[in-house]
């Protein structure tokens, strides 16, 4: 059981060290208790932690740091998670565009609603697509189209255009395993839904942190709205949906005579408090940060895939910036179909010799790179990586 945690490192009960490569379920990009974010957290603490009413300063400079990162983010509301940022999203795009079918990837996983849930192929087996509790119809506005597969991708929104109010993506999908989209497949998704009267949306919940703007800074692609999360919390709970001003407005009741066509409620969204270290947090992830994560990530990513091939096993790695999944399959990992061929078992195996070495990470094969961590943590992780494999009789020791 884990006790404490700082910087890069975490302490369990007995006192074992770790090096953290989960950070708190990826929302801590500069480690555990950042001297920066106690200090915001406290000053804010001293004032007022929840308010309950709009407030004159945080709001408004966490909104400013967000469209200033963020070109394609105009108007910013904010909420406590990322399933709530995904389904104001999808009720933006049902109220702008008039339609009520969202399509998403396959394999795409959004959050935890019923809506968002059902299908989500990654969580559960193929036979068992709607988990305990969900009901059956809460998938039927749903379209899953494939990832990865740009003609396909464009053949379906085609096909269903009539209804279809947004295409709801993740430019990496990560629980999937973080694997990165394609420059082409983005593209095509931009251009067919211009094209065809969809709204695009970014799931940027996870992927925020892969570049100074947001992975769509990265591919060069401006979607209509954006979801956020995780990081921009600073390790406390924030989320937000921010795109075009048009769509947005649909929220604000002073652009319609009073009354929002929209209407969401968060009693957390915008808690003082979170919105505090989520400022300290980004005003400190600047581009040289990025930059850095960058090429640790590239790092490691290659170091897998070099071992891969040294040892001749079906090992190598996904991801983009500082994410980073581990795969064990003959053919390279890029979609939801080719997931399933990974052998689960040998990941599994490899992240429990890792943890007996003292590195943390999700048991799915899914680490992260923090601000907090440096090159000679990385140097002994690959090393322990290494060892991994021998020990586990996966790669036979050098002579």
């Amino acid at each position: 059981m884990i006790e404490r945690g700082k910087g890069c490192w975490l302490w369990d009960v007995d006192g074992n060290r770790y090096l953290d490569l989960r950070l708190g379920d990826w929302t801590l990009i500069h480690g555990h208790s950042d001297d920066d974010i106690r200090r915001a957290v406290d000053t804010q603490m001293a004032k007022a932690a929840q308010i309950g009413a709009p407030e004159w300063d945080v709001g408004y400079r966490m909104a400013d740091l967000l469209c200033d990162r963020v070109p394609s983010i105009e108007k910013v509301r904010f909420f406590a998670s990322g399933t709530d940022a995904n389904l104001c999203a999808l009720r933006l795009a049902r109220a702008f565009t008039g339609k009520s079918r969202i399509a998403r990837s396959v394999g795409g996983y959004h959050g935890t609603s019923d809506e968002l849930i059902v299908g989500v192929s990654v969580l559960r087996p193929p036979d068992e697509l709607h988990p305990p509790g969900v009901v059956r119809e809460a998938g039927n506005n749903m379209l899953q189209i494939p990832y990865n597969d740009a003609d396909g991708a464009e053949q379906m929104l085609r096909d269903h255009a009539h209804d279809l109010a947004a295409v709801l993506i993740e430019p990496v999908m990560t629980a999937a395993g973080m694997l990165e989209s394609s420059h082409e497949y983005l593209r095509r998704l931009r251009a067919v839904t211009d094209e065809l009267g969809i709204l695009l949306i970014f799931d940027e919940v996870v992927t925020f942190p892969v570049a100074y703007g947001g992975a769509q800074a990265h591919y060069g692609i401006v979607p209509d709205l954006t979801t956020l999360g995780k990081t921009i919390g600073g390790g406390l709970p924030v989320s937000a949906v921010g795109g075009r001003r048009e769509i947005m407005d649909l929220l604000e009741p002073g652009a319609h005579g009073g009354s929002a066509p929209v209407t969401v409620m968060s009693t957390f969204g915008g808690n003082s408090a979170s919105l505090a270290a989520g400022i300290a947090c980004l005003e400190k992830l600047t581009p040289e940060s990025h930059a850095r994560m960058n090429r640790l990530g590239n790092r490691i990513r290659g170091r897998i895939d070099e071992l891969g091939t040294r040892y001749g096993l079906p090992l190598h790695a996904t991801g983009l910036g500082h994410l980073i999944g581990v795969h064990w399959a003959d053919e390279r990992v890029v979609d939801e179909p080719s997931l399933r061929l990974d052998d689960r078992e040998k990941v599994l195996n490899i992240n429990l010799a890792l943890n007996n070495e003292g590195y943390y990470q999700t048991f799915t094969g899914l680490f992260l790179v923090s601000t907090a961590v440096g090159e000679q943590e990385i140097d002994g992780f690959l090393h322990a990586f290494e060892r991994a494999l021998r020990t586990l009789g996966y790669a036979a020791p050098t002579r």
